[in-house]
């Protein structure tokens, strides 16, 4: 009778049994699906390759390359001209005149050295212009350019005639110069606009450039460079003061004209001295040519003579005078 009251009870279980393990296997199939995607998962992560440095640096990396080379500031320059009988306008904007003969500097430095030959026309009544220039020194490692007008011959380097022809152009391989000739170019004198051009342009190191004008007896002509420390010449001194470029004040520094073991031209040329210039000494203020007196007996070399001397006297009577070919024409000197 005991088995008989159990067997129901059996039969009963293992029947929610049944029913309980699908419901079982149903909640935790949602269990999962709903579990969130970061849990923390037992199993070995997937691995992925890795480039790892196996050597340690010995050294700090360079560091990157900063340009620190800063760029020289443009040096400053100035124009020096000259022109007619001559004008003379310098560097540092100063109006000089030198209307004696011979040979003067233009430019004197150890670097760059210009000269010039001024003579006198029976234009000009004796009163110099410019005849003839010579360029020369360091920067041109000892050549010399000589370019007289255009009935004093031909152009020159080192004594060999160049530039024999309208247009053409000469190099300087060895210093990096070039010269050309033609007819262009921008006057220093308006006045010569009608005549015919013959323009030399000197392209030279050291930032100096010329222009000179050509014309039958003689020259105009433009100096552009910068300063150079201790130059000193008709173009003055280039310090930015223009009151001490007056002719007396160039005359005390540098002498009455170039000396001889200083010349660039192969021989002092010969001064004379015309009527019209004698007779000019007759007018200089007493008081102004008695200082010039004193002065050129310092700066005329004791071998020169008296025309030398009066020389010297009329560049320090008249050079603060620019317009003497005028005033001597108005009087009829």
């Amino acid at each position: 009778g005991n088995l008989k009251m159990i067997a129901p009870q059996r039969i009963a279980m293992c029947r929610v049994a049944l029913c309980l393990v699908p419901l079982l296997l149903v909640v935790g199939i949602a269990a999962y699906m709903l579990a969130p995607n970061n849990a923390t998962s037992t199993t070995t992560p997937e691995t992925h390759q890795v480039n790892i440095l196996t050597e340690p640096l010995t050294e700090a990396p360079p560091p990157m390359e900063v340009e620190t080379t800063t760029r020289a500031a443009p040096l400053r320059t100035a124009e020096c001209s000259f022109w007619g009988d001559p004008h003379i306008q310098t560097f540092d904007g100063a109006r000089p005149s030198f209307y004696a003969e011979g040979e003067f500097y233009i430019v004197k430095s150890k670097q760059v050295m210009i000269q010039g030959r001024f003579a006198g026309t029976k234009y000009t009544k004796g009163l110099a212009s410019t005849n003839k220039l010579t360029i020369s020194g360091d920067f041109l490692n000892g050549h010399i350019i000589t370019i007289p007008t255009l009935e004093g011959g031909p152009m020159t380097v080192d004594a060999q005639p160049v530039l024999t022809t309208l247009p053409s152009s000469y190099s300087l391989n060895d210093v990096n110069a070039y010269i050309t000739y033609d007819r262009d170019g921008e006057l220093v004198d308006k006045a010569n606009a009608d005549w015919e051009k013959h323009i030399v342009k000197l392209h030279l190191p050291q930032g100096v450039r010329m222009e000179i004008m050509r014309w039958d007896n003689y020259m105009d002509f433009r100096v552009v460079m910068p300063a150079i420390p201790g130059m000193d010449g008709a173009c003055g001194n280039f310090n930015g003061i223009a009151s001490d470029d007056e002719t007396a004040d160039v005359m005390k520094r540098l002498g009455y004209q170039v000396p001889i073991d200083d010349l660039l031209f192969r021989h002092h040329e010969h001064v004379d001295m015309t009527s019209t210039e004698e007779k000019l000494l007759t007018l200089c203020d007493p008081a102004r040519y008695s200082k010039a007196e004193e002065s050129c007996k310092k700066e005329v070399a004791a071998e020169l003579g008296e025309v030398e001397m009066k020389s010297c006297l009329l560049n320090q009577c008249f050079g603060s005078n620019e317009h003497v070919l005028k005033m001597a024409k108005a009087m009829g000197l």
